[in-house]
C-alpha cells in the first residue's frame, strides 16, 4: 500500500508539473509563439497555432496523469513529450542558445541547459510512477476523450491566434496629415519621405513596443520588406535616451537605419493616441499600416 501510495504521488506531481508548464506558458502566449517563430521553422501564422498546440498538448497531459485512467498510455505519452523536448533542447545547447526556452514560459527564466536538467528529473519521477494502478473511474475512455477535447477548445478561446482574426486589429493609427507636416517642418527628418521605409513609432516603456519589436526583427532576419530603410520614433522626453534605446534593442535585437526623438503631442496625433504602430511607405505615403497584433 505504502508503495502504491508512492507511485500515486509521483504520478500527480508530474502531472501538476505538465499543466503548470501550460498555464505559464499560455499566461506569456505572445512571448512563447515569437520564441516558436525565432526558431525559423515555422511562418509566423503556423507559429501562432503551434504554439497553442503544445500548450494544449501538455494541458492534456497533465490532467490525464493526475485523473489516472490510463496510467501506463499517459505515462509512455510523458515520455515521448519529454524525450522530444530533450532533443530540442540538445540542439539548443549545441548552438550555443543561453535563452529562455519558454518552458515554462515567462514564469521561470530557464537556459537549455537548466531545462534539459529539468527534463531528467521529470523523466526520473516518471520512473518512480510506474505501475501506479489506474482509479476506478467508469467512462475512462469518454473521460479522456473529454480532456483532450476541453484542453484544446480552453487554450483556444483563452488566447485565440493572432492569424485567426488580423481583421479586428486593424487600426486607424497613423495621420497622414500631422507626419506631413512634421516633415515640412523639420521634426521628422526628410530621409522618412523618401524611398521604401518601414517606420515604428514606440516608447521605450510599452511592453507591446518591445514585443513588437522582437516580431518586427525575426520577420526581417526572414527577409520581409527587403530593401526598405527600417526606421523608429520614439515619442517623449527621456533623461537618458541613449541608454533606454540601448536597453530596448539589447532586448529585441530590432536592426534600424535611423532612430529618432518625437515630441509627445507630435507623436500622439501622427498615431491618433495608438501605439506601438508601424507604417510601410513609399515616398512618405502609408501603404499599410499595423499594430503588435495584426503585423505580418
Amino acid at each position: 500500500m505504502h508503495n502504491d501510495s508512492l507511485r500515486l504521488f509521483f504520478r500527480e506531481l508530474l502531472g501538476l508539473v505538465f499543466i503548470l508548464s501550460a498555464v505559464a506558458k499560455l499566461a506569456g502566449a505572445d512571448n512563447f509563439e515569437l520564441y516558436v517563430y525565432s526558431l525559423g521553422l515555422f511562418p509566423l501564422g503556423a507559429s501562432f497555432v503551434i504554439a497553442r498546440l503544445v500548450i494544449a498538448l501538455e494541458l492534456f497531459l497533465g490532467v490525464w496523469l493526475m485523473l489516472n485512467t490510463h496510467p501506463k498510455a499517459a505515462l509512455k505519452l510523458a515520455v515521448a513529450l519529454l524525450a522530444g523536448f530533450s532533443a530540442f533542447l540538445v540542439v539548443m545547447i549545441i548552438k550555443g542558445s543561453k535563452d529562455n526556452c519558454h518552458c515554462f514560459g515567462d514564469l521561470i527564466d530557464f537556459t537549455p541547459w537548466q531545462s534539459f536538467i529539468k527534463n531528467g528529473v521529470l523523466l526520473l519521477i516518471a520512473v518512480l510512477s510506474l505501475k501506479a494502478r489506474p482509479f476506478n473511474i467508469p467512462h475512462r475512455n469518454l473521460i479522456a476523450a473529454l480532456t483532450a477535447a476541453a484542453s484544446l477548445a480552453a487554450v483556444f478561446i483563452i488566447s485565440p491566434p493572432d492569424n485567426f482574426r488580423y481583421s479586428s486589429y486593424a487600426i486607424e493609427g497613423f495621420n497622414q496629415e500631422i507626419f506631413d507636416k512634421a516633415v515640412a517642418e523639420g521634426q521628422i527628418d526628410e530621409s522618412l519621405a523618401e524611398g521604401e521605409d518601414i517606420t515604428c513609432f514606440f516608447s521605450f516603456s510599452c511592453e507591446f513596443c518591445h514585443m513588437t519589436a522582437k516580431k518586427l526583427s525575426i520577420m526581417l532576419e526572414r527577409g520581409a520588406f527587403e530593401g526598405a530603410d527600417v526606421n523608429v520614433i520614439v515619442g517623449g522626453k527621456h533623461d537618458d535616451f541613449a541608454a533606454d534605446a540601448a536597453a530596448f534593442f539589447a532586448d529585441s535585437q530590432l536592426p534600424y537605419d535611423r532612430i529618432d526623438s518625437l515630441s509627445a503631442n507630435t507623436f500622439l496625433h501622427i498615431t491618433n493616441g495608438h501605439y506601438p504602430v508601424v507604417i510601410h511607405t513609399q515616398d512618405g505615403k502609408l501603404l499599410e499600416q499595423w499594430s503588435y497584433r495584426d503585423l505580418h
